[in-house]
């Protein structure tokens, strides 16, 4: 034996691989048992999805903490503890504002098996849905306040998030349903300049990105509000730009006034679908080597038909948001890192694996093929423990659909329906005149 020290090398080389084994499994669960979860909400059972959610995953400490904090927030939202769920979103929505830096144990951890090695800090589109979900909280609890301080939060997010892809900017760099959201919060909350200035930057962002990169151009009522809310202002000049840009929306008759209150419907619809793993796996030289990447497979959009009735009274909603398409983009938008960073990744196992070869080379006689057996074996670890990323916040809807409806000032029965079934009905809903009624619904 030409080295006392290589045997108890070899096994701390195997103990180590066997230990990053178990550990990667561990962090691929995470998809599997949010499946309990998902298919209550696609029950449209959200309190039996909080409490499977509950006894599935403990108080996440670790490199989850912020995706845990996200579904929970989220679920106690949906199951209407709105207190509860602002307290929780808001702890995520300061922990994802303290991740920064790079933590070198983990990156050496994530070269040596997988990117679910790292801490899970969200893709940007869903760290700005912190601020939504905060936001709708807030609002359902009638603390206006404290909603128009999370719309504006997203305006300094944005712009943080997007100084890290100067060179390379991500086609998520704005988000219109936000903006959208933000004026009707505004007008409810009577700020009818910020409302204006909040429409326009989201008919611009619809127009721009939205219409480039998800096929979602501005809905004609978020043109028809700039035209409304410019002409209710008397700014003659910015009415006539869009105005002559815009000649067949019609906006007259729309939004509440002296004698209306109007009913805002945000709908959310289905669950953002989960991350896919794509694989390839290959050999070279007796060597086992696999490369993982996170994928969300194509395919056409599929809309809802929203509809929002009371009496003769019938509005029919447009489609605000889709975060499917987003989710998908945001990842092509990554792909060239994630590809860069799983070609070292296996540079770095092969290496690995060579370094065993040669370790066990030392301890056992030259040409009894047990080095080689070894360096094979290393390498399947190796490729085993390559695991795509599919962490992601999968309570988040698919789509958001808004709906507006102008009613006169007292009681009116609502009915809303989605693709001709009843999702919500009510014998009384209170309008006031000049007001605004928020009203927040999810069907999957």
């Amino acid at each position: 034996m030409n080295n006392p020290f290589a045997g108890k090398r070899l096994l701390m080389t195997f103990g180590t691989v066997l230990a990053l084994i178990v550990s990667a499994s561990c962090a691929t669960s995470y998809t599997g048992d949010m499946r309990r979860v998902t298919s209550e909400l696609r029950n449209n059972d959200p309190d039996q999805a909080l409490e499977e959610f509950r006894r599935t995953f403990s108080d996440s400490t670790g490199r989850d903490r912020l995706l845990y904090l996200m579904e929970l927030g989220n679920l106690l939202r949906l199951a209407g503890e709105y207190g509860q769920a602002g307290s929780v979103l808001l702890q995520a929505d300061r922990l994802s504002d303290r991740q920064r830096g790079v933590d070198l144990g983990q990156q050496v951890g994530s070269f040596l098996t997988s990117d679910t090695a790292l801490e899970f800090r969200g893709a940007d589109y869903e760290k700005v849905m912190i601020n939504y979900c905060l936001a709708v909280c807030y609002a359902a609890q009638g603390n206006m306040e404290d909603a128009l301080v999370e719309c504006r939060r997203v305006n300094d997010k944005l712009r943080a998030l997007n100084v890290n892809y100067e060179d390379n900017p991500n086609r998520y760099r704005d988000d219109a349903f936000v903006r959208y959201f933000m004026g009707v919060l505004f007008e409810k909350a009577g700020d009818l300049n910020n409302a204006l200035v909040a429409y326009r930057n989201s008919v611009s962002v619809y127009d721009s990105d939205y219409g480039e990169y998800y096929g979602l151009p501005a809905p004609d009522r978020v043109r028809a509000d700039v035209l409304r809310l410019s002409s209710r202002l008397g700014m003659q000049s910015v009415y006539s730009e869009y105005a002559s840009d815009w000649p067949d929306v019609e906006w007259e008759g729309l939004g509440p006034d002296v004698e209306r209150g109007e009913l805002v419907v945000i709908m959310e619809v289905g669950l953002i679908p989960p991350r896919q793993e794509r694989t390839s796996t290959f050999m070279v030289d007796d060597r086992v080597y696999r490369i993982a990447l996170p994928a969300i497979p194509g395919g056409s959009r599929v809309r809802s038909s929203l509809v929002v009735s009371s009496g003769s009274s019938v509005s029919s909603g447009f489609l605000t948001e889709d975060l499917t398409g987003i989710a998908r983009k945001n990842l092509e938008d990554h792909a060239g890192r994630d590809v860069a960073r799983a070609v070292a990744r296996l540079a770095v196992k092969a290496g690995v694996s060579e370094a065993g070869e040669e370790i066990v080379e030392e301890l056992t006689e030259e040409g009894s093929g047990i080095a080689r057996f070894t360096g094979l074996v290393l390498s399947i670890f190796g490729a085993a423990t390559e695991q795509a990323d599919l962490r992601a916040w999968l309570t988040l809807p698919s789509q958001i659909y808004v709906a507006r409806i102008a009613l006169p000032a007292g009681e009116h029965p609502v009915n809303v329906s989605l693709d001709g079934r009843t999702v919500y009905s009510t014998g009384s809903m209170p309008i006031e005149a000049g007001g605004i009624e928020l009203l927040f619904l999810r069907d999957q």
